[in-house]
Parts: C-alpha cells; sequence; structure tokens
C-alpha cells in the first residue's frame, strides 16, 4: 500500500509540471503571429499594444479639437488656442542662464 520514495517523488514532479503548464501558454501558441501580438484566440481581442493605441486616439482626438477650435475661435474660460500655444511654448526653465553657471564653473 506504502508507495516508494521513487513513486511518490514522481507524482509530486509530474503535479508540480502541471501546474506549471496551467500558468503558460501551450508551446505551438507561442510562435504564432496571434502570440506575438498579444491577441487572445478566445476573445480575439488585442490585449498588448492596445494602450498605445487607445492614447494615439486621444491625442488625434485631442489635437483635432484643438485645431477645430483653433478655426472657429472658440475659447474655454477665457483661454483660446493662442493662450495654449503660448503655454506649450513657454520654458520655465532659463537653459541658456544655466549652461552659463555650469561652464563658468572651475
Amino acid at each position: 500500500m506504502t508507495k516508494s520514495l521513487e513513486e511518490a517523488a514522481t507524482e509530486r514532479r509530474d503535479y508540480v509540471d502541471q501546474v506549471r503548464a496551467s500558468f503558460y501558454e501551450p508551446a505551438a501558441e507561442r510562435g504564432s503571429l496571434a502570440y506575438q501580438y498579444g491577441e487572445r484566440q478566445e476573445t480575439g481581442v488585442l490585449a498588448a499594444g492596445s494602450g498605445f493605441g487607445i492614447r494615439l486616439v486621444v491625442a488625434a482626438l485631442l489635437f483635432a479639437a484643438f485645431v477645430y477650435c483653433d478655426q472657429k475661435g472658440i475659447t474655454f474660460q477665457t483661454y483660446g488656442a493662442t493662450d495654449v500655444v503660448k503655454q506649450v511654448e513657454w520654458n520655465p526653465l532659463p537653459v541658456d542662464k544655466i549652461v552659463e553657471m555650469v561652464m563658468a564653473q572651475p
């Protein structure tokens, strides 16, 4: 009735391998293009890279809204497109003075 030490070790090893395998995708899927691009075959949804796509769409929509507001002269709380451009162009760090200070140090 009692198992030998080798049989018990083999059963434990098989159990550990089963648990490890449950955490990983099958090897056949790893080589496929769907796996490389993060596509889940069960859902058909792109998992990896979708964050960049969402950010790209949001950036494009914000830029389109900015251009539209500039063309139509729309303001928001007294801020117009020229005020936004000024804020973007404004550099709070005096780079020229910082370079002079660093270069002047012996």
